[in-house]
């Protein structure tokens, strides 16, 4: 991998980190004043959808990475 390709995936994943936390931190707000809850269980929600969307991702890719040629 070229230094120029490793720099553009390193700066997609920042814009998706980045962009993955604006979500959530909007999430966690909008649980917090709309349901008139207390922060931390607004932000244990925001690291529980995190959590839970990184972890799915992360099991997709493995099971898509075990796949065999005639499975499915």
């Amino acid at each position: 991998m070229t230094d120029r390709r490793r720099t553009v995936s390193a700066a997609r994943w920042l814009a998706v980190a980045a962009c993955a936390a604006g979500v959530f931190g909007l999430g966690a707000a909008l649980w917090h004043w709309v349901l008139v809850r207390p922060w931390g269980d607004s932000l244990s929600f925001a690291l529980t959808l995190t959590v839970s969307v990184l972890a799915g991702q992360w099991i997709a890719a493995r099971i898509r990475r075990g796949a065999g040629r005639g499975d499915g």
